[in-house]
């Protein structure tokens, strides 16, 4: 349990327990607030300028984070679910009634009932916890036309956009109209705004990473373009100043971060990699004051120069805070305060699918007694009522299948077999590691597990390939810039430590996705894989599509057959194993499928 509560002094800030290593940092700024009027300010070190403190609550990649999870290792925790993080911000809010909430993008995409609703049931949980703005995420895009009949390509998000009660945020995304680009704003979408709260006009400006074409289904945005972000910003936050704008908030789905030392433990501040850190360093100090990240998943909360960092894992697991002293030239980061990030622990309340209902009686979370909110528990229950249930069992595993990006995992090894399988006519079953959004447990395996596994839509596509064409994807895949690709009816060997490459794409540049770092590529029987070979090869629409930057290695390659969604084929593999378990592959140096290390002859 984290060493701190949280409670509100007069002037509406957010007060650490004073026992507690937050209480030290909070007291070297707080000791200067007095409230006037009902108000609360002090004066600047600078002079006599008055200054607001504006809090700030923050989150990223929501992923449609409905229901809590088990903390790994400790079964006694659980952490996140929306009745918690709703009750968490009505808490900070009761405190605050001008809290700035905001979430950094990829609130889609995640629990079955955010699927199954094409993200909807995403946009009424934000605004059960009163979200202010959004950045629009990758992810934002995976549910293409969604359920109406609405834009081909993009219905689901216009869709949400227009019946969001709050704003979402792009400045560097522009559609193609013909000859032209133009900045993509359908309704609900906007590149930046400006909220007033406390008197303090608050810019807020969202990005999208320009990875996104590659990290979403590529047809989705095939008429769109993803602009460079730190060039965004020069032409935007001057335009947002000169609206009046006294502090500029980024919420930035974007790549780059810093180590964390745990889950729930930001890390050392550090100068991120990609495309945050070039906002640290390419711009001046101060340019913008305040970056919310997300799309790495990871935890980050850290003052760089006069610019504060906040990235806070996923799911609504954890809130990031920040107190702002903000006078009428701006803020003042020395009186402003970062606060631990609140990692929203808490005993187990959900029974799940062991029936029974959901605990809402008082419960410490993270160190906050709060008490469940109940409005959510009722609207969870009818959104499950009509979204069916994820509670059937499928199969179950003799172990926990767990993920691994950088080489083969149980879990990729048994995807690929379910792929393998449901086409007993083909060579290789390929499947993209970070496609695997979540392990499986040992003992039974449900829908909903087999759901969170592979939340996207993707679907099977039977494919002939070169074997020059797979080794290409395979070199594309073991180069670092995504995770592995998982393999069925195939090994190979990869150098992570190679640095060198070829220009794949005709652009006269070597990007990371275009490093060469493969060794060699056999069958299962030991034979190299034949270049001028036609093989049956089994991948998933994203893939097919161009995804993870592979669109090289799919050029030319034919479609002899679409099949059904991954995740039914998973189950599908599930239950053909009853009454028996799946048991992952037993790994040796005879048997592994990838292996990483220096390439031997």
């Amino acid at each position: 349990m984290q060493n701190f509560s949280l409670s509100a002094n007069h002037c509406g800030m957010f007060v650490p327990d004073p026992h507690s290593t937050p209480f030290r940092h909070w007291l070297v700024g707080a000791v200067i607030v007095v409230g006037i009027l009902g108000g609360c300010v002090s004066h600047s070190a600078y002079g006599e300028q008055p200054l607001v403190y504006l809090n700030i609550a923050a989150l990223n990649d929501f992923h449609g984070g409905l229901y809590e999870e088990r903390v790994a290792g400790q079964p006694e925790l659980a952490i996140g679910g929306l009745p918690v993080v709703v009750s968490a911000l009505h808490h900070l809010r009761k405190n605050d009634p001008d809290l700035l909430v905001v979430d950094a993008g990829d609130v889609f995409q995640g629990s079955w009932p955010v699927n199954k609703t094409a993200g909807a049931a995403a946009v009424k949980a934000f605004r059960y916890m009163g979200v202010d703005a959004s950045a629009i995420g990758n992810h934002e895009f995976d549910y293409g036309k969604g359920l109406n009949d609405g834009h081909p390509l993009r219905g689901a998000l216009e869709d949400a956009a227009k019946n969001a009660p709050f704003l979402w945020l792009t400045a560097n995304i522009s559609v193609q109209q013909g000859d032209v680009w133009a900045p993509y704003q359908p309704q609900g979408i906007l590149p930046w705004t400006v909220i007033r709260k406390k008197g303090i006009q608050i810019g807020i400006i969202g990005l999208t990473t320009t990875e996104t074409p590659t990290t979403t289904l590529p047809k989705n945005v095939a008429d769109l373009r993803f602009e460079d972000p730190i060039t965004t910003l020069r032409t935007h936050v001057p335009q947002m100043r000169a609206a009046g704008a006294n502090v500029v908030v980024v919420l930035g789905h974007l790549t780059g971060t810093c180590k964390p030392f745990s889950y729930v433990e930001p890390g050392e501040p550090c100068t991120p990699d990609g495309e945050l850190g070039r906002i640290l360093t390419e711009l001046p100090p101060g340019f913008v004051d305040v970056i919310i990240a997300g799309h790495t998943h990871s935890l980050v909360a850290q003052r760089t120069e006069k610019t504060f960092v906040l990235s806070n894992r996923s799911r609504g697991h954890i809130i990031g805070r920040l107190t702002l002293a903000v006078g009428p030239s701006g803020i003042d980061p020395d009186k402003s305060i970062l606060h631990k990030p609140w990692a929203l622990t808490h005993r187990p309340l959900d029974p799940g699918c062991d029936g029974g209902t959901y605990d809402i009686a008082p419960v410490d979370v993270g160190g906050v007694t709060l008490t469940p909110d109940s409005h959510v528990v009722e609207w969870l229950k009818g959104l499950e009522s009509r979204a069916g249930s994820q509670c059937d069992i499928v199969g179950c595993s003799d172990e926990v299948l767990n993920r691994n990006r950088t080489t083969e995992s149980p879990l990729g090894n048994v995807v690929a077999d379910a792929l393998h399988h449901a086409f007993p006519d083909v060579d290789i079953a390929i499947q993209n590691s970070g496609g695997l959004r979540a392990d499986l447990p040992k003992g039974k395996i449900r829908r909903r597990h087999v759901a969170d596994v592979m939340p996207f839509d993707n679907q099977t596509v039977l494919l002939e390939m070169t074997g020059h064409q797979i080794k290409t994807m395979l070199r594309i895949g073991s180069s670092g810039a995504h995770g592995v690709l998982q393999v069925s009816g195939v090994r190979y060997a990869f150098d992570p430590a190679k640095t060198t490459g070829s220009d794949l794409n005709g652009d006269s540049k070597i990007e990371e996705w275009e490093l060469d770092k493969l060794c060699h590529v056999v069958t299962d029987d030991g034979a190299p894989i034949d270049e001028n070979h036609t093989y049956r090869v089994v991948v998933s629409d994203f893939l097919l599509d161009g995804g993870d930057h592979l669109a090289p290695a799919m050029t030319g390659a034919k479609v002899v057959e679409r099949g059904g969604l991954v995740r039914e084929i998973i189950a599908q593999y599930f239950r053909s194993k009853d009454p028996k378990c799946v048991v992952p592959t037993t790994h040796s140096p005879k048997t592994f499928r990838i292996t990483p290390g220096p390439c031997t002859p």
